[in-house]
């Protein structure tokens, strides 16, 4: 850059004012446009469909038009049903008996943290050992982490302190350290 003995360089600074003003101003995107999708986003018939497209990628039951489509053998829906039964059981051997059946059953685990959270409190180390590891995924996966139950580092550290097999008290304090800020 070549300057002259005036000091003048020949560009002129914007002002701070210029500067926010511009900030948050796309130059793709005209205010009319921002108005317009403002109008889509709260029309009923974009609710329904934005409802019906988290149905199908969270584990809510599907619309159904969208059952139809996506869950024609009822799938989807016998998973839904049976982990509604696990979430109330009758008593505690029924639940420990329904967790068996499930897990036998299906061989994904949903991404509910309070579900997992339960599953760690089970007499089976294998149904332990398989909710720690769905755990460790969903959190490596979730940033910021998801609101936990209180009870959750408490069962870790049980397991931590009590288990006898060595890799689960080690997966256990992985997890508990994940959890502290």
């Amino acid at each position: 850059m070549s300057h002259d003995s005036s000091g003048y360089q020949g560009k002129r600074k914007k002002t701070w004012r210029e500067i926010d003003a511009n900030r948050n101003r796309s130059h793709h995107t005209s205010r009319q446009e921002t108005k317009e999708t403002s109008q889509i986003a709260r029309s009923p018939s974009y609710t329904k469909y934005k409802k019906a497209a988290d149905a199908i990628f969270s584990q809510a039951e599907l619309p159904k038009a969208l059952a139809e489509q996506f869950d024609s053998q009822g799938t989807r829906k016998a998973f839904q049903t049976s982990l509604r039964k696990l979430m109330q059981p009758e008593d505690r051997a029924s639940w420990v008996k329904g967790v068996l059946e499930f897990v036998e059953q299906y061989d994904t685990l949903p991404d509910d943290i309070y579900f997992l959270d339960s599953l760690l409190d089970h007499p089976k180390e294998k149904i332990v050992s398989k909710a720690l590891e769905h755990l460790e995924q969903l959190l490596q996966k979730s940033n910021p982490l998801p609101k936990c139950p209180p009870s959750l580092e408490q069962r870790l550290k049980s397991i931590e302190l009590g288990s006898l097999d060595d890799e689960l008290q080690a997966q256990a304090k992985r997890l508990r350290e994940k959890l502290r800020p």
